[in-house]
């Protein structure tokens, strides 16, 4: 009863059945009305999730729909499948079931308290049978509760948006009244009669009447005697045709002043289409002169903008004829307002630079707007980056182009340092895999020459220690010198597989290809999938960081593949073209979503460190990947490296 909308309630049940319970999965489905006749998931919770990933029920005659949920849908009734391996019913479905675990379900309709079924509630547990007369009891009142609840909610969304419809008329009655009473024009309501219903203050200021002086009066009061009775009827004529009339008029204010003014009046109409209403509109002519003077003062607001602007700003026609600029321009430029207007829009740029500036200045006329980022040249030929951005504007008949210029020689020397630093940090990220390696590389042979050695030694004391007691040895003595040589010989695997793990073998001696099949064989091993290796070693070799590293990545796509995969098979490849060193690792596991994944942004540390591994080598790490579909990393090397890379 506390969710706030539907979905959330949902959510809460099927999270609620799921938390600390047998069921393995919970869903809440909801019959869609189209063609194939779906029932859309709408929320699910559990530890089985992925058996909805491409799920298709239905509630139609075909055998898709005659699974639980249409069989629940259709019928009202709780659908129990106690045994899915035996149900009939599930056959569509069953293959999948069985593979996320699940052994039994139930579908219980969720009805509203008028009988309607709103939505399916379907439960799936790891156990046959795994519901009981008393449960089933409890999920039958869980169902008329969410019915209740269901009703609630849906009666207060519906109350609330009659709530916010009334809001909003009274808003739009509250803006229809302020724009009446705040209009600018002289404004006069009457009824079919003709007799005035509603004046506003500017009809009152416009011809000094009071609205309590004219309610209920002919608005020939105004009449200055300067119209016959033609006018009129012809006035009236146009306003029964069409609804609306506009014309000039000559008026008579309180103070017996004739205003001439531009009236138009329009007939309202009730849903019968007949006259309700009539609303009339004057306009006094010496507006015109207002309007005029306001012209003028806008043109010299719009210059002083122009002026004001940090940037160069000018106007020229499709023909590339400049008919304003600002002072900005004539500084920058350096060339004389008559040379400009000589001149096209091209002619401040180099020839190189003129195709894309043409191709882009087509696209604002076209298109109505467009950037460009091009060095503008000075009389003096000196060129400065600048961000260029034009729009169209028609005026008079006639298409130009307004464009605003925008010296970004700071920008441009900012972006020059951060790329100088990017550089320095992937010279650092290199140097520090190097040592890394190095580290790893001296401890290996550390151990090896010293731990490995003295192992060896101790197991060789037991050898001779056993000898020199004779046979037959005490059975509590014995079973201490096979204890000891049991443990000297653990601790000689843990050893070499440290050492393995801290430089793979024969990665020096036989290249990258050989070592990196060693360790997927036995990784494979431990963790139950094959393995097949395609390619050979490029010429000229790998550098050693290079290999290192590209071993790396596929050490670190193994990894994935053995968490979370579930492969039964990989596929490692090592190929070499003209210009590329391509190495893959490729699986036949459970995949993921890419797509989902990298808008949540949960890309995992293990993908991240295989993107700057490669980064630090000059390489690109693709990962593509589907739900079902495997999973296969790339790693592309440009080949072979140019002359003084590292």
């Amino acid at each position: 009863m506390r969710a706030s909308c539907e979905e959330d309630l949902y959510q809460s049940v099927c999270e609620a059945l799921t938390d600390q319970t047998r069921f393995a999965l919970a869903t809440i489905g909801v019959a869609q009305n189209d063609a194939e006749r779906t029932i859309r998931v709408v929320a699910a919770a559990g530890t089985a999730r992925g058996y909805l990933d491409g799920l298709t029920m239905r509630w139609d005659d075909t055998p898709l729909g005659q699974g639980p949920a249409g069989c629940a849908l259709r019928t009202g009734e709780v659908q129990f499948n106690d045994d899915l391996n035996a149900d009939t019913r599930f056959t569509p479905w069953r293959e999948r079931a069985l593979a996320f675990g699940l052994r039994s379900s139930f579908v219980l309709p969720v009805r509203l308290p008028g009988g309607a079924v709103a939505v399916l509630l379907s439960v799936y547990s790891e156990q046959k049978s795994a519901v009981n007369a008393e449960q089933l009891e409890q999920f039958r009142l869980l169902g008329d509760d969410l019915g209740v609840c269901l009703e609630v909610l849906r009666s207060r969304a519906a109350l609330q948006a009659a709530w916010e419809h009334r809001e909003r008329q009274d808003q739009e009655l509250a803006v229809l009244h302020r724009a009446f009473e705040n209009s600018v024009a002289a404004v006069v309501v009457t009824d079919s009669q003709n007799r005035i219903a509603a004046i506003n203050p500017a009809f009152e200021t416009l011809f000094g009447y009071r609205g309590e002086h004219l309610l209920g009066r002919d608005p020939s009061l105004l009449a200055s005697g300067r119209h016959g009775a033609e006018y009129f009827r012809a006035m009236w004529s146009e306003l029964g045709a069409l609804g609306r009339w506009s014309g000039e008029i000559v008026n008579r204010g309180c103070d017996g002043c004739e205003i001439v003014c531009w009236l138009n009046i329009t007939a309202v109409l009730d849903a019968q289409q007949r006259v309700t209403h009539y609303i009339g509109s004057f306009r006094d002519v010496t507006e015109q002169i207002h309007s005029m003077e306001a012209l003028i003062r806008e043109q010299r607001f719009a210059n002083a903008i122009m002026e004001s602007m940090p940037g160069i700003v000018y106007f020229y026609n499709r023909a590339g004829q400049f008919r304003r600029w600002n002072r900005n321009f004539l500084e920058v430029s350096g060339y004389s307002a008559q040379e400009i207007e000589r001149m096209h829009p091209l002619d401040f740029f180099d020839a190189g630079h003129q195709p894309l500036l043409k191709e882009r200045i087509e696209t604002v006329f076209e298109r109505g707007e467009e950037s460009v980022e091009a060095p503008f040249r000075t009389k003096s030929g000196r060129t400065l980056p600048y961000l260029f951005t034009g729009r169209r504007l028609h005026y008079s008949g006639e298409d130009f182009l307004i464009g605003v210029g925008i010296d970004i020689s700071q920008r441009k020397a900012a972006e020059e340092a951060l790329d100088a630093q990017l550089a320095r940090l992937q010279s650092l990220s290199r140097q520090v895999l190097e040592i890394q390696e190095a580290e790893r590389t001296a401890l290996g042979r550390e151990l090896h020459d010293s731990v490995a050695q003295d192992i060896g030694a101790v197991s060789l004391n037991l050898t001779i220690v056993r000898s020199l007691l004779g046979v037959p040895l005490e059975a509590s003595v014995a079973q201490r010198l096979d204890d000891s040589e049991m443990l000297l010989g653990d601790a000689a695997q843990r050893l070499r597989d440290v050492m393995v793990e801290l430089r793979p073998p024969g990665l020096d001696e036989f290249g990258l290809l050989a070592a990196l099949g060693e360790h997927a064989q036995r990784v494979g091993r431990r963790a139950g999938f094959t393995v097949t290796m395609h390619g050979a070693e490029p010429r000229p070799p790998l550098s050693p960081t290079v290999a290192i590293a590209l071993f790396r990545i596929a050490q670190e796509a193994l990894n994935n593949t053995v968490k979370h995969a579930r492969a039964r098979h990989v596929e490692i490849q090592l190929r070499t073209a003209e210009d590329t060193v391509r190495l893959t690792v490729r699986d036949d596991g459970i995949g993921f979503d890419c797509a989902a994944r990298a808008a949540r942004g949960d890309g995992g540390m293990g993908m991240l460190t295989m993107a700057e591994r490669a980064e630090s080598i000059g390489a690109h790490c693709g990962v593509e990947s589907a739900p079902g579909a495997g999973t296969h990393v790339s790693i592309t090397l440009p080949w072979p490296p140019p002359a003084g890379a590292r």
